[in-house]
């Protein structure tokens, strides 16, 4: 990464200032994020504490309480991100963009906190609860070696001419389709093992939840490129120094 200068994510800056990484529109998803959070655990919430639950929140373990506290509070920092940080200095920039990416990663566990609830409550999270921790493990996998790659990629086209480039541009979608099938191949193996084509409800929701958590994650890599960009190059800011 230390190899790569300014340059070579000049494509991006213009974005920072006034496209999809600008903070007028990372104000915008974060409120989108929070609404999308406050529906996903709000329903995880009541369904612990119901009057007719089977868990109770006298019944949940330290770490699921703990985990219910911290998301208030996490709300409460979200309201007041979009509220107060408006992203007209430097600093605000970098705390919407840092605080973006964490949010981001939030937003893509809720789900899972919200099925979590719904198999404890059926008595099934010893069932369940394994598959969505593979889910999870794996997600952030990809994640990782798709950055990974994009920053290979960035040192290779330095590198290569602009035909190469685009030989190299037309094998990256087996490099990001492949592990989908190996992840696809592992969960099919784990229901069929554990007999669970019955419970088709749990089955379905854990699915949705899987895909909109690799779409987020994948989609979000533009937005933690940005988060680098800004840290690292002051010459990215919305008040970037004056050239000499």
């Amino acid at each position: 990464m230390s190899k790569l200068t300014q340059e070579d994510f000049h494509y991006i800056k213009a974005d920072l200032k006034h496209g999809r990484i600008s903070p007028d529109m990372i104000r915008f998803g974060l409120g989108a994020f929070m609404l999308f959070s406050s529906f996903m655990v709000g329903i995880a919430y009541f369904t612990a504490v119901a009057s007719d639950s089977l868990i109770g929140w006298e019944n949940l373990t330290v770490f699921w309480k703990t985990l219910f506290k911290l998301q208030a509070l996490l709300f409460i920092v979200q309201l007041i991100l979009i509220v107060f940080i408006k992203g007209k200095s430097n600093w605000s920039q970098i705390v919407l963009n840092i605080s973006y990416v964490v949010f981001v990663y939030k937003t893509t566990l809720d789900p899972f906190v919200m099925v979590s609830m719904f198999a404890m409550d059926a008595g099934e999270y010893e069932v369940y609860g394994p598959m969505m921790l593979l889910i999870i493990i794996f997600a952030f996998l990809l994640q990782i070696y798709m950055i990974r790659r994009y920053f290979l990629n960035l040192r290779e086209e330095k590198r290569n001419s602009k035909q190469a480039r685009k030989e190299k541009k037309s094998r990256r979608f087996l490099f990001y389709v492949s592990p989908l099938f190996f992840l696809l191949a592992s969960i099919t193996g784990y229901i069929i093992s554990n007999d669970l084509l019955g419970d088709m409800d749990f089955i379905f929701i854990i699915g949705i939840a899987t895909i909109v958590m690799i779409g987020i994650l994948i989609g979000m890599i533009e937005y933690l490129i940005g988060a680098y960009c800004v840290i690292r190059f002051p010459s990215f800011r919305v008040n970037p120094p004056k050239e000499k």
